[in-house]
């Protein structure tokens, strides 16, 4: 006998490089609202937006290798 899956479980999806690059562009360059963007992408607003405060976080740190030092 199987065992039940919980209900209102779904399969996690999986987003290549590419398309995590271009929903961040569309939010962060473009200045696209992130509910529209999720929308029109048929994904969560809430992964999407954890990718573009990421990219954000990414952004602000200092380039791995380069030294403030002299």
């Amino acid at each position: 006998m199987e065992a039940a899956k919980p209900a209102g479980r779904r399969q996690r999806t999986k987003y290549d490089a590419a398309f995590r690059t271009e929903a961040v562009r569309r939010v962060s360059q473009d200045g696209q609202a992130a509910t529209r963007v999720a929308q029109a992408l048929g994904m969560s607003e809430a992964v999407l937006g954890k990718w573009v405060r990421a990219a954000r976080s990414q952004a602000a740190r200092p380039a791995s290798g380069s030294s403030s030092r002299q």
